[in-house]
Order: structure tokens, then sequence, then C-alpha cells
């Protein structure tokens, strides 16, 4: 494939025809209900509120770790000049999309949802708020000032804005130029045609210079990707510290955040791999997505499923040998205690050991339906390690509420998942499926095979 084979004109007229897909959006509307109808459930009728936020946070952090990671993808894509991706791209971005939702979930949280805490001084924990005094008078009593609502509520809303607003321009700098191309196309072939009006917040002006588009949009990408890959590691490390971690404020892990974002940008990616198998017949870009790329992106995949196992090893062995109160209690509840253990165990096999088993095959990477069910798998265990992660931080009951998580975790869930899928239908259904006006769509044209000498010796030089 050349770099000029794609014929970007046939995938832009497939756009004018196209209607939203029922089938998502069905599967989106009805995941909100259950949304709106499980956290109805745990706060009215089981009166629960905390573990109600509890499902609502891990469903949030988990969402999030979605959208935000397609912008990732996008950025991997950008910085690397990488062009076997390039066909995953607009997919990609359109999971970004969602985060102006998020981060409106995200205030929700902090408004009304903060008591779940145990170390706000209103909690909902029956143990009371816990005690934040340093364990040794020597220490520097910090954890208070740390853990003070207005502070908490400030950084997270300014940290996780700041970060918003990158991805906004640069995806503004993706969007605009594919979006002004496609619209002076249309136009062209039905005067009739308007562009939806929200095309304008991703920088589409109606006659605008297409070149002039492409060079400031491919402008913007470039100054943009290596501060949205920074500020991700260190906005999403600080999501893992405020919203997960201090749940449980004397435990600590040095490489939580580090394997909390590299999860988050995984299962981004199994999330995308399964939207484009999914999807890529409706979009008309069937021939794009081939099993070479599934190959490729399942290679990604397996990697980051072997350096989530690698990062969750290497915080759970030094607190294993050092053997300290604080650390320990952590993984001792999750890993002994019978009514948490065995969501452990899930976890482990979900998230590493089928994934690794079953991506190994370089087969079943290009076959659709079993790499759609591996990935499938993947955001499952994904999301039950999240729950892990929340849930016996805020309830100390010996037994495991099989009906809460049935009937408030899981639709909860099911409400973030299923916003997430009818906005990102919905934005799939007007825009170019792929970067139409990316330069480097396509295989590079110096792109050959190159073989090493068979002969018995080298040919002479001319």
């Amino acid at each position: 494939m050349s770099a000029h084979s794609i014929d970007t004109n046939a995938i832009i007229d497939g756009m004018a025809g196209r209607t939203a897909n029922k089938t998502a959006g069905l599967i989106g509307i009805v995941g909100i209900v259950l949304g709106v109808v499980g956290f109805a459930l745990g706060l009215l009728v089981f009166k629960e509120p905390s573990w109600t936020w509890g499902a609502y946070i891990a469903g949030l952090v988990f969402i999030l770790g979605i959208a935000q990671g397609g912008v990732i993808f996008s950025v991997i894509m950008t910085a690397t000049h990488a062009r076997w991706g390039r066909p995953l791209k607009r997919i990609a971005e359109t999971f970004g999309l969602f985060l102006p939702f998020g981060y409106l979930a995200l205030i929700v949280l902090l408004v009304v949802g903060l008591k779940v805490y145990p170390w706000h001084p209103q909690t909902w924990s029956p143990n009371g708020a816990v005690d934040l005094a340093p364990h040794s008078g020597l220490a520097i009593d910090t954890k208070a000032m740390w853990l003070d609502p207005t502070f908490f509520m400030l950084r997270q809303l300014v940290a996780v804005g700041f970060l918003f607003i990158l991805d906004f321009f640069y995806l503004r700098g993706s969007f605009g130029p594919d979006l002004i191309m496609a619209g002076a196309r249309l136009k062209s072939k039905d005067a009739s045609w308007k562009a939806p009006g929200w095309w304008s917040l991703l920088g589409y002006k109606e006659g605008a210079d297409q070149a002039a588009a492409i060079a400031s949009g491919k402008k913007m990408q470039g100054a943009l990707f290596p501060l949205i890959g920074l500020f991700y590691a260190v906005v999403f490390s600080l999501i893992a510290f405020d919203l997960v971690m201090s749940l449980a404020p004397w435990w600590y892990s040095n490489m939580f955040g580090a394997w909390f974002f590299a999860s988050s940008f995984w299962i981004s990616m199994a999330a995308l791999g399964i939207t484009a198998v999914l999807t890529k017949r409706w979009l008309g870009i069937n021939h794009l997505i081939t099993p070479n790329v599934t190959l490729d992106l399942g290679k990604l995949i397996l990697a980051f499923c072997m350096f989530w196992a690698y990062t969750l090893f290497a915080q759970i062995l030094p607190i294993w040998y050092a053997n300290m109160p604080e650390e320990t209690d952590f993984l001792l509840i999750r890993m002994t205690l019978g009514e948490w253990s065995w969501m452990s165990k899930t976890v482990a096999v979900m998230c590493f050991v089928m994934p690794f088993t079953v991506l190994v095959s370089r087969g079943i990477k290009k076959m659709e339906a079993p790499f759609v069910l591996i990935l499938s798998v993947i955001l499952m265990g994904v999301f039950m390690e999240r729950t892990l992660l929340v849930m016996p931080s805020i309830w100390f009951e010996h037994t495991f509420p099989i009906v809460l998580f049935l009937c408030v975790s899981l639709p909860i869930f099911a409400g973030f998942v299923g916003g997430f899928v009818l906005l990102v239908s919905r934005v799939l259904a007007k825009v170019p499926p792929i970067p139409v006006s990316d330069p480097e769509l396509g295989a590079h044209p110096w792109d050959v095979h190159v073989h090493a000498y068979e002969g018995d010796v080298l040919p002479a030089s001319k």
C-alpha cells in the first residue's frame, strides 16, 4: 500500500448516508438507565451511600482511563510518526470527546460524594473519621493538610481540568483539517448539506483553506503531544493517589501511580480494538482495519498485560518483605480475607493469565471474534481490579455484599460505559472515521521489505 493508495474521497462520501448505529445507541441508552437506577437503589433503597459512591469512584476512574487513553494513543501515533495505527487514530480520538462528561462526573463526586473518604470530617464510614496524626512525634504532620477537603477538591479540578484543556486543543488540531476537507467535499456534492453545529468546536470553518488548516493542525499536535504525555503521567498519578489510594490513607505505594496510568492506557487500547473491529464495516473502513493492524495492536496490548503484572508484583514484593503494618494490611485484606480473596484471584486470571496465554497466539490477534472476546475479558478484569482497590476500604462487613454488587456496582459501571458508547457512536457517525488529511496516512513510500543477502559472496561494488 503506497502513501496515496487510500481513497479518502470515498471514505468522506460514505459519511453522507451514514446514520447513528442503532445497536450502539440502544446499548448506550440501556446502560445509562441502568446506571441511574443502580445509583438510586444504592442511596434510596439499600441506603448504603458508602458502597454507592465507592462504585461511582470505580466506574469513574475506569471510564476516565479509557477516554484519556484514546488521546494518548493518538499522541503516540503523532510522536512516533507511526503509520501502522493511523487507521485507528480517529476512533481513539473520539474517546477523548467523552472527557468533558467525565469532568462533570468528577465534579459531582467532589461536591456531593466526598464524604465516602474515611479522612473526611463528616465521613460516612461507620468507624468514624481516620486519625491523620503522624505515627511518630518526629514526623511532619502533612497528611491533614494534603487531605483537607478544600485543597483536595481544588487540586483535582485544576490538575484534571488543565490536562483536559490540553487534550481539547490537541483534538482540534487533529479533527479540524479533516472536518474542513470533509465539509468542502460534501458541500460540493450537495449544496444543501450543512455541517453539524458542534463541528465548529472541533475547528471546522466553512470555506477555510485546507492546506493552511492541515499545516496549522500538524503544528498544534506537534506542540502539544509532549505536554500531554508528561501531564498524563502526572495527573493520572494524582487521580490514583487521591481518588483511590486516599481511601486507605495510611497505605502507600510509590509505583501505584505508574501502575494506574499504564493500566488506564491498556484498557483504552482494549476498548479501541473492540470498537474498531465492531464498527469497521459500518464506517466503511473494513479494508483499512486489516488483520495486520489488529495483530500490531494485539502485540501492544500483550506488552501492557505483562507490564501490568510486572508493576503489580513490583509493588507487592517490597510490601511483603518490609512487613510494616501500614502497608501489609492493604494486601492482607484483599488477598486473604474470604470476602475479597476470590476477587483477587479472579483479577489475576482475567488481567494476566487469560490475556497472556491467549494473546501470545499470533493467529488469535488476527481473528475478529476471539480478539474481541479476550479484550472484553481484559476490560471486565480491570473493572474488577478497580472495584477491589476501592471497596474493601469502605466496606467493613465480614461477607461480600453480592446483592449490592449486582444491583448497584454493575449498573453504575454500565451507566458510565453506556454514556461512553452512546457518545462515541454518535460522533463516529458524523466525522471522517480516519484522519483523511493526515500526511502520514498510509504506508511510507520508502516502505520495502529488506532481506539478508543469501549468496556465498557479496556482490562486487560498482
